[in-house]
């Protein structure tokens, strides 16, 4: 047995639950949070919500709190993915947790035949994630590494803080590419206005279309379904953790930023020329959807829009801000890499790429986990997308 232990939350703990994710060991992330249990409850999964404790002499203390995504597999049993979880930020706290839930899916989960965890740790250096120190602490488990699954496996992140707390707008503006701070500064002489959206169903309707107009409308774009998406974005703004904001544009011709994640509107004035949702749980903070009507959009624009997000979420507390999504570095000059029209006007901000170690499938009954891999989880896939009209299975 391990220091650390596994129980389900009490019902307690599962109202104030998305506090106990901001105190987690790796921060506030917004796949453990309550809004995303229940957006994933309705496309087929069964929300867990554990609470990793320390034993011994600071037993009944926790370690951390993770959602667990389980999907029960005709034939083969149970299966679970841990978004972003256990959520620790280092190789040796992942074991710990990993082990515990190991024992805890033996004990009290035996249909459980593997378990896919994912804790967001940093790879450092230019080792491959299945060669991190991740990696090497969860092969003696029975964890085998896989590629991650969320998509800011790797990512842009600006900080907000420095050693001694916020930064100001000066600090944090003159951490930015020279360019960027142009833009933004250019945005700001002509004039351009950043507003929030309420979390309605005009507002909806104005991001699924932009959302489709990045990069210019030409691009086969990998979409949630607008019911999923709506449940996502109504969720966390319902909870206080997500925000729309936008840019209105009425007749402005040209000058679009070539980023791909700035918004855009309608050709009727007063609708919202960008729009984006950012999220923000405990000290994080994320950019989570976005979309553009380039033809609408003015130099400087996006810039803006992202300098107004980051500003309100330092204020409310955040220390630092995911941008959600950039090509892996040795990656970053590659055409056909995701993201990749994308990772200029992101890294414009956050200067440098970040990249977690990947994800681990804890394999507990080898030979159903050896049918999940080979026919069970392209099976499931189909099946998923045809039931719910959604994106993808996670």
């Amino acid at each position: 047995m391990t220091g650390i232990t596994v129980r389900y939350a009490e019902a307690a703990e599962i109202d104030g639950w998305d506090a106990l994710v901001a105190r987690n060991p790796a921060g506030g992330d917004f796949v453990q949070a309550r809004p995303y249990a229940d957006t994933k409850a309705a496309v087929g999964w069964i929300p867990r919500f554990l609470v990793f404790e320390h034993g011994g002499e600071r037993g009944d203390e926790h370690a951390s709190v993770s959602l667990a995504l389980e999907r029960r597999i005709p034939l083969l049993g149970s299966y679970w993915y841990l978004p972003h979880g256990p959520a620790v930020a280092t190789a040796e706290e992942a074991r710990a947790h990993v082990e515990a839930l190991r024992d805890f899916l033996r004990e009290r989960e035996p249909r459980v035949f593997a378990a896919t965890v994912e804790p967001p740790i940093e790879r450092i250096g230019d080792a491959p994630a299945s060669e991190s120190e991740a990696a090497r602490a969860l092969a003696p488990l029975g964890a085998r590494w896989r590629p991650g699954i969320q998509s800011n496996v790797s990512t842009a992140i600006v900080d907000l803080a420095g050693e001694d707390g916020p930064r100001t707008d000066a600090e944090l503006l003159s951490s930015f590419q020279k360019r960027c701070r142009n833009s933004i500064n250019r945005a700001i002489r002509d004039g351009v206005e950043v507003r929030e959206y309420p979390a309605d169903a005009e507002t909806f309707a104005h991001m699924h279309r932009l959302m489709r107009l990045v990069g210019g409308g030409g691009q086969t774009l990998r979409l949630r379904s607008e019911d999923y998406a709506e449940r996502f974005w109504r969720g966390f703004s319902e909870a206080g953790l997500g925000r729309f904001y936008g840019i209105e544009s009425s007749g402005i011709e040209g000058g679009g930023e070539g980023s791909g994640t700035a918004g855009g509107g309608t050709d009727a004035g007063g609708s919202p020329a960008l729009l984006a949702y950012v999220i923000r749980v405990g000290e994080r903070a994320y950019y989570k959807d976005g979309g553009s009507e380039r033809p609408r959009t003015s130099p400087g624009m996006s810039n803006l829009l992202q300098w107004r997000m980051m500003r309100d979420a330092r204020d409310a507390g955040a220390t630092s801000y995911d941008l959600m999504g950039t090509p892996p570095r040795d990656r970053l000059d590659d055409p056909s890499s995701p993201n990749h029209t994308l990772a200029a006007f992101k890294l414009s901000f956050a200067n440098e790429v970040t990249e977690l170690v990947g994800a681990f499938d804890l394999v507990l009954r080898p030979r159903a986990y050896r049918l999940w891999t080979r026919a069970g989880l392209p099976l499931a896939q189909r099946a998923h997308r045809r039931r719910y009209r959604d994106l993808d299975l996670y």
